[in-house]
């Protein structure tokens, strides 16, 4: 069974390679970017301690009358919004400069805190955010407080973000278009490969895979299928010309057997003596029977036979069939039942392979079910395909034998008795291969009986 082509697209390994490729570039961009991130904020955070600290070692030498003065002087050469400090006296009353609040837990140890909430302070339009801070306890009593906005590291975080996101966009999407335009000839390679193997799974085994002149892993890969399907072709024809030789050549003597057994009958004998020639000459008709059909089976085998294929209605084939073995049915007190429907659409098939197959599953089942029995003949068209069933009300097949009984000369234990060859399923199953129908073998209603159906995909109806 193949997978449908819609779920290969995305199952293919150019897919999960690109996808692969995709997940580990992106992992690699975020941990690049965390790490750049980390390394930037460290780095800036050490610029904002030292600079505090210089100042903070710078106004420890001011005397606490010129304070004032000196303070007001080297706002100068602070930024605003980036820069500030605060003057309060020991009761935390703002003195001057841009902080307006002391943060009480802030402590005089001598090194510079990073505060999440931020100081705040005195310029409009600014959001309170994080910052860098270092205590000051002057001689007189008054607390001078120095700090450094630490949004700026939020900044830089932001232009990194950004800058990752620009550059995973320009990799990925020329990637993932070039990722189409690449995988289009490889998908439509593989899907021409797929159909030709379809072709070969349903017995044309001369179909061959395709070779491109790249001579690329593909080719290898049908190179080494188109030899291994030359040699299974080899080997089959072999076998089939063997046993197709074999059915030929005991056909010739079972046949003069034949004759001469009739011949014998004909001469005036003692009754043991004739019942042991009426025996012979059954089983040897029975033997004839059975080579006829392998042979038969055999050439059913050959796809070239699908040349003879023709339109024809499926109701019209079942009607035909219903009116052949219809006095048969009534003989064994049996009811055969017509149910086709009228609207199933003309099918494409050699009407006559069609029609044994169909009078061989009617033989079986008219020769298993038992007198008062019915036997119903279908056709109905269904979403996707037109469905011919014969079902009885028999003692049915056991569900451990229905994949076996299409094979040659398969006798069930309950059918050894009855009389037959063991080739009427295997007939059948040959023309469904033929015609690439379907062909299931089911229990009946309420499981009791036998339903055969032959399945005709509606890819081999003709269209009106």
């Amino acid at each position: 069974m193949f997978w449908s082509k819609t779920t290969d697209r995305w199952r293919s390994s150019g897919s999960r390679l690109i996808s692969l490729y995709a997940l580990f570039f992106v992992a690699w961009g975020a941990m690049f970017t965390g790490v750049l991130y980390w390394e930037i904020a460290r780095y800036l955070g050490s610029v904002a301690e030292r600079t505090l600290m210089q100042r903070a070692h710078y106004y420890q030498k001011v005397s606490d009358e010129a304070l004032v003065a000196e303070l007001e002087e080297g706002e100068v050469y602070s930024v605003p919004g980036i820069d500030a400090y605060g003057l309060f006296e020991a009761n935390g009353t703002h003195v001057q400069g841009h902080l307006l609040k002391l943060r009480r837990n802030l402590t005089d140890d001598g090194r510079v805190h990073y505060l999440e909430r931020g100081l705040r302070i005195a310029v409009p339009h600014e959001e309170t955010r994080s910052s860098y801070a270092i205590r000051v306890n002057r001689p007189d009593g008054r607390i001078l407080v120095f700090s450094r906005d630490g949004g700026s590291i939020a900044a830089v975080g932001g232009i990194i973000g950004h800058a990752f996101f620009w550059g995973l966009s320009l990799t990925l999407l020329p990637g993932l278009i070039g990722w189409r335009l690449l995988r289009r000839r490889p998908i439509r390679r593989v899907e021409h490969l797929q159909r030709i193997t379809e072709r070969i799974v349903s017995g044309d085994l001369r179909e061959r895979l395709p070779l491109s002149p790249r001579r690329d892993e593909l080719d290898m890969l049908a190179n080494a299928v188109n030899t291994m399907l030359a040699h299974i072709e080899q080997l089959m024809l072999e076998v089939k010309g063997v046993c197709d030789a074999i059915a030929h050549d005991l056909r010739t003597p079972l046949t003069r057997l034949n004759t001469h057994l009739h011949q014998l009958q004909k001469l005036p004998l003692q009754r043991a003596h004739a019942r042991s020639v009426n025996l012979a000459l059954e089983e040897s008709e029975s033997i004839m029977s059975r080579f006829q059909g392998l042979l038969r089976i055999s050439e059913l085998e050959d796809t070239r036979r699908r040349s003879a294929f023709q339109p024809f209605q499926p109701a019209a084939l079942l009607a035909q069939a219903h009116e052949f073995y219809e006095p048969l049915a009534q003989e064994k007190r049996q009811r055969l039942v017509l149910q086709a429907s009228a609207d199933c659409p003309p099918l494409l098939g050699d009407v006559s392979l069609l029609f044994e197959a169909l009078t061989n599953l009617i033989d079986n089942a008219i020769k298993f079910t038992q007198p008062g029995g019915v036997i119903v003949l279908a056709c109905m068209l269904e979403a996707d395909s037109v469905k011919i069933e014969v079902l009885d009300n028999g003692p049915g097949i056991p569900a451990s034998e229905r994949k076996s009984v299409t094979r040659r000369l398969y006798r069930g234990d309950e059918t050894r008795q009855q009389p037959g060859n063991g080739l009427g399923l295997s007939l059948v199953a040959a023309v469904a291969h033929l015609h690439r129908h379907g062909l299931d073998i089911d229990a009946g209603p309420a499981d009791r009986g036998t339903r055969i159906t032959l399945t005709c995909p509606l890819d081999t109806v003709v269209r009106r």
